[in-house]
């Protein structure tokens, strides 16, 4: 009985990839959500914590949906979910009171501090088999995918 491996081959290299990307997203959603469940946070739930750790300053909903690349809507139902479990606030801005600003709590910190060492665990089983170099080649045509779809987005 074949695999679904030896399937792949008959699969030209671009819609493989574009096929598997999607395969991939499901698959890091449904591990990430086993490995997150003892902390009572889901992947997505992660997924916006760590886009609030990009920004400096505590984020708006719109900077946090674009940085995402989710819908404003679906952002702020994820940190609702965030802010009644403690790990968030969801404040308004002081100086524009339409804008609405996520900022992470202590339990927030706490919660990354238990989680390195599982995190680490976690990446270097994500990449096993695969060296620096094939990391940095990976990360510059994931860039240029993000760029390419970015243009495909705004370019009208």
């Amino acid at each position: 009985m074949k695999n679904d491996i030896d399937n792949y081959s008959l699969i030209k290299d671009r819609e493989f990839i574009f096929g598997s990307l999607f395969v991939i997203a499901n698959k890091l959603q449904i591990l990430l959500d086993k490995a997150l469940s003892d902390y009572d946070m889901t992947a997505k739930q992660w997924f916006l914590t760590i886009a609030l750790g990009l920004f400096e300053m505590p984020p708006t909903l719109k900077e946090v949906a674009s940085t995402m690349g989710y819908s404003h809507q679906n952002v702020k139902q994820i940190a609702m979910k965030l802010q009644q479990k403690g790990f968030l606030s969801i404040e308004k801005d002081k100086k524009d009171a339409r804008a609405i600003r996520l900022k992470l709590t202590e339990k927030s910190a706490l919660f990354w501090r238990e989680l390195q060492d599982e995190e680490k665990m976690f990446l270097s089983n994500v990449y096993k088999g695969m060296d620096e170099m094939q990391i940095s080649v990976f990360r510059e045509n994931i860039a240029k995918l993000l760029s390419n779809l970015d243009y495909m987005e705004h370019k009208d």
